[in-house]
Formats: structure tokens, sequence, C-alpha cells
């Protein structure tokens, strides 16, 4: 990674953490979106974090690869935005918010997958957009804190 792209990766972990200590978690989507483009080099020329690179550099779902055109396409969060918020609040529950502990719990857990609109449309029509299934968080089930879980509970298959 770039020097400038670590120094904007670094900014952005900042905003995380002075919003996570004050508590306002409804202005996280942006920074994390920040942080993911800085931290993976999608940036424009003039160095600005491009969430657009997103759809070229985001996992895709099987169904999703056939697609080209962009505006089929949706990027989905790979852990709904709830739940990496939810991780965030036990960092502070525990008393182990650093800027270093949000960046190993991103580094592992922030990832953008791409998928179809219907693909979509069966995560809402699941109630899945903003939880996981039951079985993510029940230990010694077989998906247990399987990040692919809502994916698998409606049928989206990814590329391996």
């Amino acid at each position: 990674m770039s020097d400038l792209n670590q120094f904007h990766a670094q900014l952005e972990l900042q905003h995380i953490y002075l919003e996570v200590y004050a508590e306002r978690f409804h202005y996280l989507r942006p920074f994390f979106e920040g942080y993911y483009c800085y931290r993976h080099q999608l940036v424009t020329r003039q160095g600005k974090a491009d969430w657009e690179q997103i759809f070229d550099h985001g996992v895709r779902s099987k169904a999703a690869s056939q697609i080209t055109n962009r505006k089929q396409l949706v990027r989905e969060l790979r852990l709904p935005l709830a739940v990496l918020i939810g991780k965030l609040k036990v960092l502070v529950r525990d008393d182990e918010l650093s800027l270093d502990a949000i960046q190993c719990l991103l580094d592992n857990n922030l990832e953008y997958t791409i998928l179809t609109r219907d693909e979509f449309q069966r995560l809402k029509a699941a109630g899945m957009l903003d939880r996981m299934p039951a079985e993510y968080y029940r230990q010694g089930s077989a998906n247990y804190q399987c990040t692919g879980a809502r994916f698998d509970a409606v049928g989206i298959q990814f590329l391996d």
C-alpha cells in the first residue's frame, strides 16, 4: 500500500474511532467505505477513495459474474453494517476500543460482495439485509461465525 493511501486509511480509522467513542454509529458507513478503498488502493487519479472500484474488487456471486452492466449489480457488505457496528460496541463494552483493535476488526471482517439486483431482493425478502441468521451466533452450528451464512440461507453462491 502506498504511503499516501496508508495515511488516508489511518485517517479513516481515526474518524471511525471518534464516531464509535461518541456513539454516533449511524455515521460509520462512509468511513468504512473510505477505509476499505484506501486499504485496497481503490482510489481515483487524484487519490480520493473511489467506491465505484469496489464493483471490480469485491467478491462476485456466481450470478453476478455473468453480468457486465454495472447498473444491474449491487455492492453489499459481507457482514451487515449492524453486525459490524455490534462488534465495535463489544470493543467499547469490553473497554478494548483502540485504533489497532478497530483496524484488526475491519481487516478481518470488512469485505464487499457484488450481487445481482435479484439476489439483493432475495436477501431483503428474507430479512437478511441488516442481520445474520441465528446460526451465525450459535456455537456448535455449522454456520457459527461464518460470514457467508446469510447468503447461504437464501441460496446465493460465490465464485471460489
